[in-house]
């Protein structure tokens, strides 16, 4: 059996040197190993090692400086820049627009506060709100509450509060601001390493600076933006991994004298499932050292941390990684491209990612082991930290009874097979009585309802079959990042239909669905193709001004739709007429 490269400790884990030189005709001749026909910089042929970046047609003409400038780095950084701004200009204005505990709040801020005191989540009276809000915090028992999710975003939480005081609602809801600014920043770089395209990072960027969902969970003191911003990071840390060891797995496999000749298509996988494409039992070599994996893994504990969902994001993660290492070797002419990337790679990155992942969860507890009045100590009767540890997976399983049998009808619950199509949005406020002044015919309104922009996540529909076409038909891998975003965090919820459940859930998949939606406009407009692969011929002109005009007015319908529910994201005082033309479905009052 050939184990060639097969150890981890490799000093060549930097990327792969370009295995193109340029000829005196102005094409690109390849230096190493032939490339399937139908390669293409989408599938990381050696052909094409840089991964990170899809080429533009061969031209014999220069491109203009403006269009180099617009093409650059720089500019990917500028439309990054652009959107993190727009979405701070409206997530941080105005946090104290509404100055009592809204929805779920009067939990986690309050066990947030308990966290600073404490140490561990204590034990609040019945209907105690108006207290806590005035200041009050003398009903707290040092008797441990009782707590459904970990930790980690209440600690968050507890920050503003440590910094701007228990009472000031700016210091409830400051950290989640911050984290859904983080957010837009993280989609813009996933945005701009996949693509290349600064419009499409820039276009991505917006859609979720503006959507409705997004800015309503970056000014309510709920966790799902904290776990949308570490499972986004993930993706982030995935996306980057990628980037580095897929030039160094092609530029090692190319020098292997195991290869055999390239594949693609159906042909070739239909030779090599019936054996006739096959050269034995090797292994050949690793993608070398994989730091971002590692720092995926932590991600993803930190993201389970908050809630359980982020457990989905780390299965859906380990299993692209493991789907890409054997269909990139397939493409390769690895010989046994699945024992191969078993035994070179899969379990290397199974050790990065899985236990990372679990110390770090269970890292996330610490405030519980120190404190033994916390709710579940002692429940095993086993001493010491052992003792403790069993504890604790008697509380986790506690959670879990209480999680899947959680029926109990609500007013607001909505089934997740309606959550893209937005029926049943989540009021967290409403206001209607005298108090609230300051409209013009003085029947004042004001409201914070969880709604995501209705033409964004309509449309968002149609996205996503074109990203289910791309990857699956025509292997996309970066449309399949997309892809794997909705089934981490959106699929696993249809699996509960049956719970109470509700649509601000989907705070933690809307990144995917503004970059759905930015990508295929993207596609009309000629910024990316559907495979990937640059167009040979350009289109006619009048096709890519129909395909121009077309994303033009998308994006103008959609930001125009994100400007005119944003006071009703906000908690703005608005004309009750005004909030009622709002009020498209009946479902939405």
């Amino acid at each position: 059996m050939d184990t060639t490269n097969a150890h981890h400790d490799t000093s060549e884990d930097a990327e792969a040197p370009d295995t193109h030189v340029q000829t005196a005709d102005n094409t690109q001749a390849k230096q190493t190993a032939p490339v399937p026909a139908d390669s293409s910089p989408t599938e990381d042929s050696p052909a094409t090692t840089a991964l990170a970046e899809p080429t533009t047609a061969s031209s014999t003409n220069e491109p203009s400086p403006w269009h180099t400038r617009l093409h650059s780095p720089a500019a990917g950084w500028a439309a990054t820049a652009i959107a993190t701004i727009v979405a701070a200009l409206i997530r941080l204005p105005g946090l104290d627009n509404v100055r009592t505990l809204v929805f779920d709040e009067t939990y986690y801020v309050k066990d947030a506060w308990s966290l600073l005191t404490l140490g561990y989540e204590g034990t609040w009276p019945n209907n105690y709100d108006s207290s806590f809000v005035a200041g009050n915090v003398s009903g707290l028992s040092a008797a441990g509450g009782y707590p459904v999710h970990p930790p980690t975003g209440k600690w968050i939480i507890a920050i503003g509060m440590k910094i701007f005081g228990q009472t000031d609602p700016v210091g409830w809801r400051i950290t989640t601001a911050i984290c859904g600014i983080i957010t837009v920043f993280l989609l813009c770089r996933i945005t701009q390493n996949l693509f290349r395209s600064p419009a499409l990072t820039l276009l991505a960027g917006l859609f979720l600076a503006t959507d409705g969902i997004a800015i309503v969970m970056s000014r309510t003191s709920i966790l799902d933006g904290f776990l949308a911003m570490f499972a986004l990071a993930a993706f982030f840390c995935f996306v980057k991994d990628q980037q580095m060891s897929r030039p160094t797995l092609a530029h090692k496999l190319t020098e292997w004298d195991g290869i055999g000749a390239p594949r693609g298509g159906w042909h070739d996988l239909g030779e090599f499932l019936h054996g006739r494409d096959r050269r034995g039992f090797m292994v050949g070599p690793n993608a070398g050292r994989r730091p971002w994996l590692l720092a995926a893994g932590i991600l993803c504990g930190l993201a389970s941390s908050v809630k359980w969902s982020g457990i989905y994001v780390l299965a859906c993660l380990g299993l692209f990684v493991a789907i890409r290492e054997v269909t990139y070797r397939w493409r390769l002419g690895h010989p046994s491209p699945i024992r191969g990337a078993l035994i070179a790679d899969v379990w290397w990155a199974f050790i990065l990612m899985v236990p990372s992942a679990i110390l770090t969860y269970i890292a996330s507890w610490i405030g519980w082991f120190m404190h033994p009045q916390a709710h579940g100590h002692g429940r095993s009767g086993i001493p010491g930290f052992a003792g403790a540890l069993a504890d604790l997976w008697l509380y986790h399983k506690e959670m879990w009874t209480f999680h899947t049998g959680l029926t109990t009808p609500h007013t607001y619950q909505s089934n997740p097979y309606t959550w893209l199509t937005q029926v049943r949005p989540t009021s967290f406020h409403w206001a209607n009585d005298a108090t609230i002044t300051g409209c013009a015919s003085g029947n004042c309104a004001t409201n914070v309802v969880a709604l995501g922009n209705p033409l964004l996540w309509w449309i968002g529909i149609g996205a996503l079959l074109v990203v289910i076409v791309a990857t699956l038909w025509y292997r996309n891998w970066r449309s399949g990042v997309i892809l794997a975003g909705y089934l981490a965090l959106y699929a696993p919820w249809l699996l509960y239909a049956h719970r109470t459940i509700f649509t601000f859930y989907t705070v933690a998949f809307v990144p995917f669905v503004a970059l759905a939606v930015a990508w295929m406009i993207s596609l009309l407009a000629g910024f990316v193709t559907v495979d990937g692969v640059p167009e040979a011929v350009l289109p006619p002109r009048h096709t890519v001004i129909t395909g121009r005009v077309m994303a033009g007015v998308l994006i103008v319908a959609i930001l125009g739709c994100a400007l005119y529910f944003m006071p009703l994201w906000r908690a703005d005082v608005v004309d009750y007429d005004f909030w009622r033309a709002h009020m498209w479905l009946p479902s939405w009052i």
